[in-house]
Formats: C-alpha cells, structure tokens, sequence
C-alpha cells in the first residue's frame, strides 16, 4: 500500500487543529491564573492580614479559613483585573512592534529578493513553482527571496497577512531538492500563510511578553522599596511592598516558561497541520517526505548560520538550533515523526533518500537543473 492511499490530510488537519485549540485555551487559562493568583495575594497583604505583618507574634488565626477571610475580596478582583489589563495591552503592544511585511524578515535574514523576470535557472524554476502553489491555494503571490550562503535545507514564511506575505527558501535547498520536493516545500510555508500561523505565532509570542513585562514591574517595585523603604518607620508597608513584587516577580517568571512551554508545543502542531495541508495543495505526499529525509541526510548542513535564525526558528520549515533545544521547547516535531506522518513505510536504516550521501545529493540536483537550464541561460546554481 502506498503512502498517498494511507496518508489522509483531512484528518490529520482536523487532529492539529483541536489540539491547537486545546493548548491556546491553556496558554489563556495559564494568563488568568497568574492574575487571579496576585490578585489574592495583593488581598492577602493589603486586607486584614497586613495589621500581622511586621509583628514578632505575626500569624493569621484560623487557619486556611483564618486566611481566606483575611482577604479583600474586593481588592483581589481590582488587582487580578488591572493585572491582565497589563498582559493583555502589553502585548497588545508588541504586536504592533513585531507585525509588518514580510519582506522585512527575509532581508534581515540577509535574502535577496526574486522576480519574474530573472535569468537565473534556479531562481526561475523556484518563482514558477511558488507561482503553481498560489494558485492551488487559492492565496495571493508572496514576495519571494533566496538566502544565500545558507547550505541547509529550511525555508520560512513571514507576515501577517496574506497580502504582505514573504517565502524564504535556503540556497542550500534550491541545490538539493527536486523541483517536486521544492514545490512541497513551498507548499508547506504556503500553509502557513493560509491557515494564520503566522498572526498565531505573533500573538503568542506577544503574551509572551506581557507576561515577561509582569516580571520586570515586579522587580521595579522591589527595586523602589529597596531604595526607598529604608528611612520609614512603617515596616509592615515595606514588608508588603516586598511580597508584592517577589509574587510579580516568581508568577510572571513562571508564567513565561508555562508560556514558551506552550508555544512550543502550539507550534509543533501547527507544523504537523502545515504539513497536511502542503499535501492538500500538491496532491503529493512523497516529495514533501522526500525534503524531510533529506534534510536528515544532512543534518550536519541543517543548522541556519544567520544570526537572526533564532529569532525565526519557530517559522523555519525545519529545527534550524535543534543541538540547542530540549525536547519540549523544540518548536518542530522530529523528523521521523513528520516523515513516518507522510510514508508510513518509512524505514530510516533502508530509505534510499535518507541515506544518501550529501556529495552525491547534490550532484543530481545540479545536473538535474542544468538539464532544465540548456538553451536558456548558462547561468549556473552557484549563482542563485
């Protein structure tokens, strides 16, 4: 039985999507939780219990009930309330800061722009079969760049919308991979852009920074304390101040690696729904499966060398610092995972295409292109 009769996209779509739900629905219930959580403390400390603070006998009677009735209630709810009013319009914020054009991303990434009317026969061959993707995904035409100087096989997608998408290939993917391989590539970043992976990413990575905000306001409020509770007689207004920014700061710190945690895992869905949903637009399991394998016959080249890399890795098509990242904050699932998701009979001690060796890899893909290329240019990959 082949792979294109078992692999079913539709329902490996509708998987990722609900655990995506499950795991943003997380990240929420995480943001409520930390501002629930000081909003009780802050009732704690600022109700009944603060006349305790600061006395050599300090204890709340009763209690866990003792305790409960020594907050202000009242109180809790301002605080839990203006604390997620902070996450929310922090990142609110921030994602104005990080959203804009894709094309911004890729030339940071040091690509360099492809048109039309190129003369390169690689380039041309990338342009068309991006061309061929967008009208099979029924989504505008991308700006389209080239990363130079990079050997591994990775690509990315950058923007908000649809209408101000860019697609990143690699120069190492355009000499490896076979024109069908490039297209499930492409189709795979195209994914992205048509299932709104990319405002995802953006939004969480934006509460992300609200929650990191929560932090550093708790540690300013320790810092002010520190300097300039020194002189009061009140202690007990000291004590408490100090307790509200150690909780700031312990919840805030917590709910950042809840968070990465999290992101990491919607992002590792999202690959597997990219994945599908490339399969969805090119009919054609087998060349997408066939880009993975190769990217684990070179897995020495797959590491991006642009400083921006991390920065990107989560919209990279393949792990581009996997060395660096443990297993749950890897933004990609592994490549036997996504490989075997697309070729169940995948069998990486006999596949051919995994163990291909690197030299001879590249070898066929430039004859290849130099037969796509005779009569029409004696431009040469090298050049791309």
């Amino acid at each position: 039985m082949t792979a294109r009769a078992v692999f079913d996209f539709s329902e490996h779509q509708a998987r990722a999507r609900r655990q995506t739900a499950v795991l943003v629905l997380l990240f929420l219930l995480i943001t409520l939780a930390i501002s629930l959580l000081t909003g009780v403390v802050a009732g704690f400390l600022f109700g009944g219990a603060a006349e305790h603070v600061g006395h050599q006998t300090a204890a709340v009677p009763g209690g866990l009930e003792g305790m409960v009735e020594q907050i202000d209630w009242n109180l809790a709810l301002t605080v839990a309330v203006l604390v997620a009013g902070i996450i929310l319009a922090t990142a609110a914020i921030r994602a104005l800061m990080l959203g804009g054009n894709g094309a911004t991303v890729a030339r940071a990434m040091g690509g360099t722009e492809v048109t039309r009317d190129t003369r390169n026969p690689a380039k041309r061959r990338l342009y068309n079969v991006v061309e061929e993707v967008a009208i099979a995904a029924t989504l505008p035409m991308p700006r389209v760049f080239v990363i130079k100087h990079e050997k591994g096989i990775n690509a990315f997608a950058a923007g908000l919308r649809p209408g101000t998408a860019a697609i990143g290939i690699t120069h190492g993917a355009l000499a490896s991979l076979t024109r069908d391989e490039l297209q499930g590539v492409v189709a795979h970043e195209f994914a992205h852009i048509n299932n709104g992976d990319m405002r995802l990413n953006l939004r969480l990575m934006a509460m992300i920074f609200g929650l990191v905000a929560l932090s550093v306001a708790g540690r300013m409020v320790m810092r002010s304390v520190f300097f300039t509770g020194r002189g009061r007689r009140d202690q007990r207004a000291v004590l408490v101040a100090m307790a509200v920014g150690l909780t700031l700061v312990v919840l805030g710190a917590l709910g950042v690696f809840a968070g990465r945690l999290l992101q990491a895992a919607i992002s590792r869905q999202r690959e597997h729904l990219a994945d599908a949903t490339a399969v969805q637009f090119t009919r054609q399991p087998g060349p997408l499966a066939n880009a993975l394998k190769k990217i684990g016959a070179l897995q020495r080249d797959e590491q991006l060398q642009n400083p921006h890399g991390e920065e990107i890795r989560h919209m990279l098509f393949a792990e581009a610092v996997a060395r660096r990242s443990p297993g749950l904050l890897a933004t990609h699932p592994p490549l036997i995972d996504r490989i075997r998701a697309l070729d169940p009979a995948f069998n990486p001690k006999t596949d051919p295409v995994w163990r291909q060796p690197q030299r001879e890899m590249i070898r066929e893909s430039r004859r290849g292109l130099r037969k796509q290329s005779e009569g029409s240019s004696g431009l040469d990959i090298a050049d791309a």
